[in-house]
């Protein structure tokens, strides 16, 4: 893990990565946005910020939003390190992207602890997310086998499950019957086209409106067009 620690007061920089290099935890430190800006080019993206709200020149407020606009580093929790304890300061801070306030003085094993914490659910979230196909209003669910349409979740077999996600891996494009008996029935034998018309008539029912979707291409096979 990489952590970016954006803050004026040396001492409190160099105990915060001190202690976060000793639980083997990559640590930078810059005493300035401006010196963040300097070099930025040739760092990495991090895992994770942490930023003082009071800096010279360019302030906390400032340059979280610079980081939320910018496509690198948009996705980057930011942890607020921060004196300012008011609670319109925090709300603010936490308005504007960052993932946690924290307020000084502060416990460096309760800083680890927060980073533990908004780390592993930033990771748990891109995996979710990693398993999940969207199309318009329908999202195929890889976990579970299963397709929302609404937010109303259809339970589906596991071969009516592998036709959708064929469909939405392949948005507009003609699949033949033949190619589906391929992908989703592989090597069985006793199996004839007639066996997909069959599954897709199914898939239509359950999708309601929205089976509509699902095109026949006349002797050929079928398109899944979402709108």
């Amino acid at each position: 893990m990489k952590v970016f620690v954006i803050e004026d007061e040396t001492e409190i920089a160099d105990i915060i990565a001190h202690f976060l290099r000793k639980e083997n935890i990559e640590t930078l430190t810059f005493e300035s946005a401006e010196s963040f800006l300097e070099k930025v080019q040739e760092l990495p993206v991090p895992q994770l910020f942490i930023l003082d709200l009071m800096l010279p020149g360019m302030d906390g407020v400032e340059f979280l939003k610079y980081l939320k606009r910018e496509p690198r580093y948009k996705d980057v929790p930011v942890i607020i390190l921060s004196a300012k304890d008011d609670t319109l300061d925090i709300v603010l801070g936490l308005e504007l992207g960052a993932e946690d306030y924290i307020t000084k003085p502060f416990n460096l094993r309760e800083l680890l602890a927060r980073i533990k914490v908004v780390t592993r659910r930033i990771s748990k979230e891109k995996t979710s997310s990693a398993n999940l196909l969207s199309a318009g209003k329908l999202v195929l669910n890889r976990d579970t086998f299963s397709l929302q349409v609404e937010e109303k979740e259809i339970p589906l077999s596991l071969r009516e499950y592998k036709i959708m996600e064929l469909f939405m891996k392949n948005p507009k494009q003609v699949i033949s019957r033949n190619q589906f008996l391929d992908r989703v029935w592989g090597e069985e034998e006793f199996v004839t086209d007639r066996i997909v018309d069959v599954y897709i008539a199914n898939l239509r029912k359950k999708l309601g409106r929205y089976g509509q979707q699902i095109e026949t291409v006349r002797g050929v096979g079928y398109r899944f067009v979402p709108k």
